[in-house]
């Protein structure tokens, strides 16, 4: 009893006296740290909020909201706050579910039997309302003709912008299985609350949602608030920073969210108190945990639940979100073990979460990390024997990130008595998965298990980890796939030189010499060339991108053009006279022309219409 007695005083002298004997001193030294920080970064301003359940450490700014103006973040300048606003979001719609005869669990179609979408497991597993708010929908993240607004002068309503991502809303293994991070995922939830409220999804969370929780100011701004303190976003290129204007994005619901330092100090105490105005306690734990998923299913308790994720910081477990968007990039996290919430929102593209990271450092600097909890068991031998091997990431958020996917990523495994090493395609070693029993780890140095292993069956092993599903494959294929690819864009990209060098120098002989095969390697290289020219030069102009453009139809014929002039080259080996060297250098060029073009056309960039994706 006396023991028990102890344990508890401890625990309550280091909550209690951990983040509120904060003092005054110690707000102002972090604060002049922050302002050196920012500066040393080139970052132009920062909105902060530091609360605990009932006091605020710090609630303003730092640095400049207008470089220009010469005018000071303060605690009413409102910042945009990017993919945060899939909390208020999220909250939103379960708000109203409770007041409806719906709930998570309902499929979609039977609140809106029009919805634009596709699900061949529809019979088995249709997409339910909680798949979209947990990203296990299977639906792909924004095509890229559909990410900013260039037709709309006000917010539409929001099916309209359903429709206008109708090509995302497809899904691509079945519902309830893996997390991909979609923002088209919650652009149909915000017009499912309006569906079902018969109001605009704006209004119903201002109502439901911001103002009881004390957020007067905030919202979702389709246009530049005009009438408010509002923070200039910046684009930094080297040491210069560039203002940016207001490009609005085509998904409200998923990133129009602004917020000032005021209203985030006010969620966050809501977050930390569990106040049950808007929610009831179950309710809470709801939103904080992920229930969809199959990491979920198999017993895992963190990761994403309802527009909010979980992440071990500082010996807590804590809950929170990210955001960015043009000009600006925001994290919030909250902890009620830690009884501490920070907000940070900075008007440039950057790292919030290194700001985030220093003030928790600082302000938790004395608590005892809690990991009394954490066991860590060996691993039997049986598991070892199950699960070694190397494990590729097979939940993409699109196809188009399949590429960077299929290069270095993948993880193998390096199984030990009580951890695991997880190590790259070449080795390198990456994190350490600490077993706590029933196929999950810990990773690194959690005090909540964050990672599983699934035997599915004999042949389909999944390990889940940092909320990504990755599946055990061959690693001599992936080094092959990895090494095939890169030696024949370094084989294309090297004979294409070449072969304009020989040109150019046949073009000045007097007995002049059939330039076809040069020709032909030219035609590949260019070709390939132009198909990542064409790419990255719609890509990078999205704001503007409004339909077909030179650089979308430069990047579809081209796709083309290299796999006719891939196929051609591989005829012309067959024509081959002269150098051994030579004609050993263009059979190799040639094969691997056509594996590229193979790849490329499995992962869908062969014939990609740039204006329609």
């Amino acid at each position: 009893m006396k023991k028990s007695f102890t344990i508890i005083i401890t625990l309550i002298t280091i909550v209690l006296g951990s983040t509120n004997s904060f003092g005054q001193g110690k707000t102002e030294i972090l604060l002049d740290s922050l302002e050196s920080y920012i500066e040393k970064k080139l970052i132009p301003g920062a909105m902060i909020s530091i609360v605990t359940a009932d006091s605020k450490i710090f609630v303003g700014g730092i640095g400049y909201a207008d470089i220009q103006k010469k005018e000071k973040v303060t605690e009413k300048h409102l910042f945009r706050q990017g993919s945060i606003s899939k909390s208020f979001t999220a909250m939103g719609l379960y708000k109203l579910l409770g007041d409806s005869p719906y709930d998570l669990s309902t499929p979609i179609i039977e609140i809106d039997k029009n919805i634009p979408f596709t699900n061949k497991w529809k019979d088995k597993s249709p997409v339910r309302v909680s798949h979209l708010l947990e990203h296990t929908s299977g639906f792909e993240d924004f095509h890229l003709h559909a990410m900013y607004n260039t037709k709309y002068n006000t917010l539409p309503a929001i099916i309209n912008l359903v429709n206008d991502h109708r090509n995302s809303l497809h899904s691509r293994w079945m519902p309830g299985t893996k997390k991909a991070y979609a923002n088209p995922n919650y652009i149909l939830a915000g017009h499912l609350i309006e569906k079902i409220s018969n109001i605009s999804f704006t209004e119903y969370v201002d109502r439901n949602i911001l103002k009881p929780i004390g957020m007067w100011s905030s919202g979702y701004f389709f246009n530049k608030p005009e009438d408010n303190l509002f923070a200039q976003g910046y684009q930094r290129n080297g040491k210069i920073l560039n203002p940016i204007e207001f490009a609005t994005i085509n998904g409200s619901p998923a990133g129009d969210f602004c917020a000032n330092a005021v209203d985030i100090a006010a969620y966050l105490q809501h977050m930390i108190k569990r106040d049950t105005s808007v929610f009831s306690k179950e309710e809470f734990e709801r939103i904080e945990s992920p229930k969809t998923s199959i990491a979920a299913k198999n017993g895992l308790i963190v990761g994403y639940g309802l527009g909010n994720y979980s992440i071990w910081k500082n010996g807590f477990l804590f809950h929170g979100h990210g955001g960015q968007i043009d000009g600006f990039t925001s994290r919030y996290v909250y902890s009620r073990d830690a009884d501490i919430g920070v907000a940070v929102a900075i008007n440039r593209n950057g790292n919030a979460n290194e700001i985030v990271d220093e003030i928790l450092e600082q302000v938790l600097s004395t608590v005892n990390k809690m990991n009394e909890n954490r066991k860590i068991v060996p691993i039997p031998d049986s598991m070892k024997d199950e699960f070694s091997g190397f494990y590729e990431f097979k939940s993409p958020k699109s196809k188009l990130t399949t590429f960077p996917d299929d290069m270095l990523a993948g993880l193998k495994l390096d199984f030990q008595k009580e951890k695991v090493i997880t190590r790259t395609l070449l080795g390198k070693s990456k994190d350490t998965l600490y077993y706590a029993g029933k196929n999950q780890f810990y990773l690194n140095d959690e005090g909540v298990p964050s990672v599983l292993f699934i035997g599915n069956d004999s042949e389909n092993k999944v390990l889940w980890i940092n909320d990504n599903y990755t599946v055990r494959q061959s690693w001599l294929k992936r080094i092959f796939l990895f090494f095939g690819i890169l030696l024949s864009v370094v084989l294309v990209l090297a004979f294409t030189l070449s072969s304009l060098i020989w040109l150019i120098r046949n073009g000045f002989r007097k007995n002049k010499k059939s330039p076809v095969n040069q020709l032909t390697i030219f035609g590949v290289g260019v070709s390939f060339i132009l198909i990542f020219v064409g790419f990255g030069t719609t890509a990078s102009n999205l704001k503007s991108f409004s339909g077909i453009d030179f650089p979308s139809v430069l990047m579809y014929l081209s796709s083309f053009t290299f796999v006719i002039m891939s196929v051609f080259s591989i005829y012309r080996c067959f024509k081959l006279t002269g150098s051994k060297v030579f004609n050993g250098l263009y059979i190799l060029t040639s094969i691997g022309a056509l594996s590229l073009a193979w790849y490329l056309w499995s992962i869908g960039f062969i014939g990609l219409k740039m204006w329609n994706y």
